[in-house]
């Protein structure tokens, strides 16, 4: 069976809303269901204990949001039966000052809502802290 071209617009577009939305933080813009699941290396007990729930995952961005930077997307890619897309980005983080090279994948139902988000990326750079040496 040939990919639909809908689909695909469709998957690309729900991604790219996921990162305007960081680029902006306004993270009531993204289509999450009501209980979507969340993995991200710095959310609250990192990627192997999942965020539930729209709610759960805005407190998460809406907590870090000030610290974002600039975003680019990089490319999209797409699973065999356009069920999901990764999307290769990199997202600026304010402090410290760094870039994170993200591989963000995201389960879309049939209406453009993700339901699962599993986000890749090394949070070392974001991690550092100031050093205290004098």
């Amino acid at each position: 069976m040939a990919p639909s071209r809908d689909r695909k617009a469709q998957l690309i577009t729900v991604s790219a809303t996921y990162f305007e939305a960081l680029a902006r933080k306004n993270f009531d813009a993204v289509p999450w269901t009501n209980s979507v699941v969340f993995r991200g290396p710095l959310a609250p007990g990192g990627a192997e204990t999942p965020l539930i729930g729209r709610e759960a995952v805005l407190a998460f961005f809406n907590a870090i949001g000030p610290n974002l930077g600039e975003v680019r997307i990089v490319g999209h890619f797409f699973n065999e039966d356009l069920t999901a897309i990764m999307t290769k980005a990199e997202v600026g983080v304010v402090q410290p000052p760094c870039v994170l090279r993200v591989a963000d994948l995201f389960e879309v139902d049939a209406e453009g809502r993700i339901t699962s988000q599993e986000n890749h990326y090394d949070p070392r750079p974001a991690m550092v802290t100031p050093s205290t040496e004098t």
